[in-house]
């Protein structure tokens, strides 16, 4: 995850902790939300605050309308981004999804006896199901492998899988501490979830998979188990990052930390479909894809790529993959 995502996070138009004297972890009190149609009545931010409190209370049409509303008169380019954000994430998602391993041999000697492992994607019910169409793939218990037997000199393989992801936005509030899984209160996982600071990071991979890790192993110290997930959140209506945050496991609540310290409403117990969960990062050690190989001395290097398609797709890249995926090019 890079500056940008951080930066979109930051950049919400939530009531956040300043409206904790009626919106709690909870629920969202109909007065809440009735205060909230008063003062959208004056236009400006309240508009904006209004869709976000539909939005947490699981009204999504509603709020999807409130949020158009409020991007037709929007002046402010990141302002616009933000609200297609939110747009897209109170909308069902039904989309391909396909994703691309790249593994690039930038050595002058032949890399042999190559591994290539990604975590296995896994449905999210009740919100999300996700089926794979087409893969170059294996699975092996958690996990989707590839072996290659050699790959030459200055060369790169492409191995692709196709999943077709349909997803609600859904919310869990109203929840409480009696639910399954959730043996703490929200206070305390509120203040646990504030305790962690944003990480300096010096790489391209961002912060929030450190705060994954960091806030499992703290919960994990109070008696809360979580797992850390990896996935994708979108950003506006082009762009695709890969994320992390953490599910609870017993019921898949979701917590993202990250999201949390600039927006405590939708940082707990909220999946929009602008956040879309994957796999399990606890297979791989918050790795989208690993590689393993012989020489040492060979230089390989892996990266992951993502991006959609419609549906109606899928018979054209179901072709592109039998025939092309396994080639080799300079």
């Amino acid at each position: 995850m890079n500056f940008l995502l951080i930066l979109l996070l930051a950049y919400t138009y939530s009531p956040q902790d300043s409206s904790w004297n009626l919106v709690t972890l909870g629920n969202i009190p109909d007065r809440a939300i009735l205060f909230a149609e008063i003062a959208a009545r004056d236009g400006g931010r309240a508009g904006v605050d209004l869709a976000v409190l539909l939005e947490i209370a699981g009204r999504f049409p509603q709020a999807m309308r409130c949020y158009n509303l409020a991007a037709n008169s929007a002046s402010d380019p990141l302002l616009a981004e933000w609200l297609d954000t939110r747009i897209s994430g109170t909308g069902t998602l039904d989309t391909l999804l396909i994703l691309q391993a790249v593994i690039r041999n930038d050595s002058d000697i032949p890399a042999t006896d190559i591994t290539v492992e990604i975590p296995l994607p896994e449905s999210h019910p009740p919100y999300q199901r996700i089926d794979c169409l087409a893969s170059s793939f294996a699975q092996d218990g958690n996990l989707l492998k590839h072996h290659i037997s050699i790959l030459p000199a200055n060369t790169q393989i492409i191995l692709p899988l196709v999943l077709h992801i349909t997803q609600n936005p859904y919310t869990f509030r109203p929840f409480s501490t009696t639910s399954p899984g959730m043996n703490i209160p929200l206070k305390d996982l509120a203040s646990l979830i504030r305790s962690i600071s944003v990480p300096t990071t010096t790489d391209n991979q961002g912060p929030c998979l450190e705060m994954a890790n960091m806030l499992r192993e703290r919960s994990s110290e109070i008696g809360l188990d979580l797992q850390t997930v990896g996935g994708l959140v979108r950003i506006g209506t082009d762009s695709i990052l890969f994320h992390a945050w953490n599910l609870v496991s017993i019921n898949g609540l979701p917590i993202d930390a990250l999201l949390f310290l600039t927006d405590s409403l939708r940082g707990i117990g909220h999946c929009p479909t602008d956040l879309i969960p994957l796999w399990n990062y606890d297979y791989t050690n918050g790795h989208e894809v690993s590689i393993y190989y012989r020489p040492q001395d060979a230089e390989l290097k892996v990266s992951m790529e993502a991006l959609f398609t419609s549906p109606e797709s899928v018979m054209w890249i179901l072709e592109f993959i039998d025939r092309f995926s396994m080639i080799a090019v300079q």
